[in-house]
């Protein structure tokens, strides 16, 4: 039981942080493009790609919340706050770059111009880096 609730875990987690950042990167391909049609068609595949692999993230958090309770490791430990922390950060950045972005640029593809893709590179950038952050934590445990 405890193997499966470990394999679920890391699988709904790296599918979820996988497929976001997978997401990303397309949008950006199909926006350095320079192909309005195909940039628009890429939004919509976008939208549909966050709406599974963010649930997956987060079921993926809630088996980790399971695990942590399994194993009596306290909800407050150091590296376990310093995840939650990076969950939160790139869920903000997610929402708080990619979502009015990807507005804007509905609003720009209707003009007939690419959007620009500093927000998405940002975006990648960060969501690879939180990830490998909190793979280190998973692993090292550190405090």
């Amino acid at each position: 039981m405890l193997a499966l609730l470990l394999i679920a875990h890391v699988l709904c987690t790296t599918a979820g942080y996988a497929g976001l950042i997978a997401g990303n990167a397309y949008l950006l391909f199909l926006t350095g493009s320079g192909n309005a049609p195909a940039v628009r068609t890429g939004l919509g595949a976008w939208r549909k790609s966050a709406q599974t692999f963010g649930p997956l993230l987060g079921a993926g958090t809630l088996l980790g919340f399971a695990l942590a309770a399994t194993f009596h490791v306290s909800l407050v430990s150091p590296w376990l706050v310093a995840t939650y922390a990076l969950i939160l950060a790139v869920l903000a950045i997610q929402f708080g770059v990619m979502v009015p972005w990807q507005q804007r640029s509905d609003r720009a593809l209707a003009s007939g111009a690419i959007p620009r893709l500093t927000p998405v590179r940002a975006v990648i950038a960060a969501q690879s880096v939180v990830y490998t952050a909190i793979v280190g934590l998973m692993l090292v445990k550190p405090g």
